[in-house]
């Protein structure tokens, strides 16, 4: 099978293949990986490309400014930071990226697992068994959800950790309904054994 490049950056991706986790079981089947939808990307997107705008407006005006008929600002330290402000722009586009790329909801065969990473330094992984799983709520509000159907997904367990949010998703319906069958799947299987 083909590996598919753009299934990789997908905000729902149905069986992937090659895809794995730390902890993961020996007998666990990665069933869907979800991240926020593409759409929530759209204002860190936007200011990013203000900041890339901003000193191509910005340092011409600023070289221009004149005080007692000098030149305020030296052109070697303009373009100093400029870099810096490029520089801190890259950091920004990165880290909101990577934030984005990485905090998913993986649901596997026996498992729900709520991989979350606040910059580059901090990351927070919950998991919890299917049949642990009480109620799964789905949630859209605002005009913006409603028109491009993204929602939130609540996750009721009755395990030591009460609830699991993934906020941002695609069709949060769906999503809800598919953890739904799995859990249904899974109780009636650990029923009859």
């Amino acid at each position: 099978m083909r590996y598919n490049q753009v299934m990789v950056f997908s905000s729902f991706i149905a069986d992937p293949q090659r895809t794995s986790y730390d902890g993961a079981d020996a007998d666990e089947n990665v069933k869907y990986v979800l991240r926020r939808s593409k759409i929530t990307n759209i204002p860190w997107l936007i200011a990013t490309v203000i900041m890339i705008a901003l000193p191509v407006f910005g340092v011409p005006y600023i070289l221009g400014i004149k005080f007692s008929g000098e030149i305020v600002f030296k052109e070697n330290y303009v373009f100093v930071a400029t870099l810096f402000w490029y520089l801190a722009t890259f950091g920004f586009f990165f880290q909101k990226f990577v934030n984005w790329f990485f905090n998913v909801l993986v649901i596997t065969n026996k498992k729900l697992v709520d991989m979350d990473f606040i910059g580059l330094a901090y990351k927070n992984i919950s998991e919890t068994m299917l049949y642990n799983i009480e109620d799964v709520t789905s949630n859209i509000t605002g005009i913006v959800g409603t028109i491009f159907n993204v929602g939130d997904v609540f996750i009721q367990t009755a395990a030591e950790m009460r609830e699991f949010e993934f906020i941002g998703a695609d069709d949060p319906s769906k999503v809800r309904d598919l953890i739904i069958d799995l859990v249904e799947k899974t109780k009636g299987h650990n029923a009859t054994h």
